[in-house]
């Protein structure tokens, strides 16, 4: 069981793959029909490298082989009150 908080979501990064497999970030634009199905809580030294594994999960192979590109979500677990 996780009781780790998250950064608020206007920190957050959405992550896709481009052809090569490459992470493309974006900003977060929130959706209302959006909606948290799963979390991964990855340890990482940057966040460079937890947008390269996003990456990796976004070109995920779907129906038919093909890579579903979808966006992933990579949010910060909270270690402290917010500096800013």
């Amino acid at each position: 069981m996780g009781v780790e908080g998250l950064t608020h979501p206007d920190r957050a990064k959405l992550i896709r793959a481009d052809k090569d497999g490459a992470p493309i970030t974006d900003g977060v634009f929130p959706e209302t029909k959006e909606f948290l199905a799963g979390y991964w809580i990855v340890d990482v030294d940057s966040p460079e490298r937890a947008y390269d594994i996003a990456a990796a999960a976004s070109a995920a192979p779907g129906p038919g082989g093909a890579p579903l590109n979808m966006a992933i979500e990579v949010r910060e677990v909270m270690s402290g009150l917010p500096t800013d």
